[in-house]
């Protein structure tokens, strides 16, 4: 009798015990509810970390990402338990549960609780297709294309050179590939109405007699362009090379003058010595910065495989 009475109370304590714990959760995720209502993030953050903190609670874990998403301010604050959520994640994932693996492939192309990482971030999504097929019965792989294909992010930045400091660049990213469009130029676009030669060490305009001189003002006007593609190497680095068009003119002022040699009309000729037009080869590197908002690039352009330029860039990632 007293051994069944011990073990009576052995389970009423038990079912108290879990029943407690249950009323715990229940408060933790209902308060932090209220403060997300609220737009209370800090005060979100402190009741859905203790689930995390206590039991790598689910639901805890998706608020928490919530926030991280919709509030960048809190991220610095945020560091230590969106690590532990990636931790109780990749325990999950590696018993084929969905829920954490849908979450890790968030969590490496975002850039939580880790750095970004977007070839981590491929294994798990073909890890989820996997799951998935064989939670339906499928042992070959679907012929159409999976839902959960990664969608192209765009980009969008300014490129400068020391021929041309004015410029944008413009592209996709998706996978291990990527494309962009780029034009730079000097913002100088003086106009002519003449033509000259000075490869002899003479000044001549083409097509003029009389008396004029060369006013020793001159102005170059820059424009290139070229289209690329990019190729994934290292994580969060993408390899560059592209080929466009470029052209500089050299327009140099002139004057007019009398019998008396007094200048009466100044006026602009394009230097066709002077000026060039022809290839132009890119080859750089973009690095994805930490969080993947934001990237850098380093580029070596060749004109006419004869000059050489480098060429900085900065931009955001949509």
């Amino acid at each position: 009798m007293k051994k069944w009475t011990g073990m009576l109370l052995l389970w009423i304590a038990c079912c108290l015990s879990w029943h407690a714990q249950a009323q715990r959760q229940t408060e933790y995720n209902r308060k932090g509810d209220e403060a997300l209502q609220r737009k209370d993030y800090r005060d979100a953050k402190m009741w859905f970390e203790e689930g995390v903190f206590a039991e790598c609670d689910r639901y805890s874990i998706d608020r928490l990402t919530t926030i991280w998403l919709e509030d960048e301010t809190m991220h610095v604050s945020m560091r230590t338990v969106m690590n532990k959520c990636l931790n109780c994640l990749t325990e999950w994932a590696t018993e084929r549960d969905t829920f954490a693996i849908d979450k890790l492939i968030l969590y490496y192309s975002r850039g939580i609780g880790t750095a970004e990482n977007l070839v981590t971030a491929d294994y798990w999504r073909r890890q989820l297709e996997t799951v998935r097929r064989q939670n339906r019965g499928e042992d070959e792989a679907p012929t159409t294309t999976p839902t959960s294909a990664t969608p192209m992010r765009f980009f969008f930045g300014y490129q400068a050179s020391l021929l041309a400091p004015f410029g944008i660049r413009v592209g996709g990213i998706v996978g291990r590939l990527g494309w962009y469009i780029a034009a730079q130029s000097n913002f100088s676009f003086q106009g002519h109405t003449a033509t000259c030669r000075t490869a002899d060490g003479r000044f001549i305009i083409e097509g003029q007699s009389g008396y004029y001189g060369y006013m020793d003002r001159k102005q170059a006007n820059v424009l290139m362009a070229s289209v690329g593609l990019m190729i994934r190497t290292l994580p969060g680095i993408y390899t560059s090379v592209g080929a466009g068009y470029w052209q500089r003119d050299l327009i140099r002022q002139y004057g007019t003058a009398d019998n008396a040699g007094n200048i009466y009309q100044r006026a602009w000729a394009k230097d066709l010595d002077a000026s060039e037009k022809g290839l132009k080869v890119d080859l750089g590197a973009t690095y994805l910065l930490p969080r993947g908002r934001y990237y850098v690039t380093g580029e070596c352009t060749v004109l006419n495989f004869r000059y050489l330029y480098p060429a900085l860039g900065v931009g955001m990632i949509f």
